[in-house]
């Protein structure tokens, strides 16, 4: 992972000259309507979070973010984003299972709860600024999760601070206030690996106010982190309102 920081590092410091032409800010909030997939082992066996936990129904969450651009060369652009996902399910466990010291066996009716918060901080550099924007930087995400099963009885925590790999394009339609965005942040360690894609469509109107909507799936594989091993993917559609000035 050092090899990964330190490779973006370079590609950065060879695009200092290149910066946006004006100071600009937006702020934003947008609802997500996501599903939960996946399977979890902290113990003997692992439980699948919609055969065994009755995952998979859509839960709407938030996130809300703020950025500001600016033309300073080699002083990066800067945003925050902050993501919950939270939901909680009702399920009938499908094998013998140890997890988090409890054993649950083939029948037993469970009810469990899922959250996750989330905090990305992004300092970025952006190497186009015209009717395309190309940005490119670092994410490090700060991730809380924390899963219970039956009350804690059985609880699973894990805290993870993970610079990652940033990327975003945006390409603007001409004259019609339209444009396509997509976003990613990628990293993969030690048979850990974390993945948060965006896509969608914005609509900005002459006085800064717009909407945006599209898709968003994260991606989470955790290979002994607090203890904790499994694949976790939630994903689904987004739509919110933001302001640019």
């Amino acid at each position: 992972m050092k090899k990964i920081v330190l490779s973006t590092i370079a590609i950065l410091s060879l695009s200092t000259t290149i910066h946006a032409d004006t100071i600009g800010a937006e702020v934003g909030y947008a609802a997500w309507n996501a599903e939960l997939s996946g399977n979890l082992q902290k113990g003997l066996g692992n439980l699948d979070f919609k055969q065994d936990l009755g995952y998979g129904d859509k839960t709407t969450n938030s996130s809300i973010w703020a950025y500001i651009d600016h033309p300073l060369p080699i002083i990066p652009n800067f945003k925050i984003q902050k993501t919950n996902y939270s939901d909680d399910s009702s399920g009938t466990i499908t094998k013998n299972v140890t997890f988090d010291n409890q054993n649950f066996t083939l029948n037993d009716s469970v009810k469990s709860s899922i959250d996750l918060n989330q905090i990305d901080l992004i300092p970025y550099w952006r190497i186009l600024d015209n009717w395309v924007n190309f940005d490119i930087g670092l994410n490090f995400k700060v991730i809380d999760g924390d899963i219970s099963i039956n009350s804690s009885t059985a609880n699973a925590d894990f805290s993870v601070v993970l610079p990652m790999l940033y990327t975003k394009a945006r390409f603007d339609l001409p004259l019609t206030g339209l444009s396509v965005e997509a976003d990613i942040s990628y990293v993969s360690y030690d048979g850990n690996k974390f993945s948060d894609i965006k896509a969608g469509i914005v609509y900005e109107t002459e006085i800064g106010l717009g909407a945006t909507a599209g898709y968003k799936q994260q991606k989470i594989t955790l290979d002994d982190i607090d203890d904790l091993y499994g694949e976790l993917n939630i994903k689904g559609i987004y739509a919110g309102l933001f302001y640019h000035f």
